[in-house]
């Protein structure tokens, strides 16, 4: 049962938490949510950060070219990846999910999102 209830409280924070805005919104990358994304992470997240700082940063550069939405619908659904697969699903990766997103929020560019996310 306690199963059930973790995807519900994750979905319910995502719909409460994406109505905010997000600073001097660059251009959106790509039409869909996933090309969206991926076209994030491949083009703008910075090579070799460690687990939990690229979690913070990915987010917030998913918000800050995508939307906060898709930033929580990424986090959510590496997740679930991880934990159907052999990853490492952790509260530590979606807290830093949480805290790229406010950094998109408060940040006026890429940099500065970024320097909001170091530990």
């Amino acid at each position: 049962m306690t199963r059930l209830r973790l995807p519900l409280v994750l979905l319910l924070l995502v719909v409460v938490t994406a109505c905010g805005g997000i600073p001097q919104r660059p251009p959106r990358l790509e039409g869909s949510s996933n090309e969206c994304m991926a076209a994030v992470l491949s083009q703008k997240l910075p090579a070799n950060l460690p687990d939990e700082h690229a979690h913070c940063v990915a987010s917030g550069l998913i918000a800050r070219y995508c939307s906060v939405f898709e930033a929580h619908l990424a986090g959510i659904g590496k997740e679930f990846r991880d934990l159907f697969t052999r990853g490492d699903a952790s509260w530590a990766d979606w807290r830093a999910d949480r805290l790229g997103v406010g950094c998109a929020r408060r940040a006026p560019d890429d940099e500065a999102l970024a320097a909001c996310c170091e530990p």
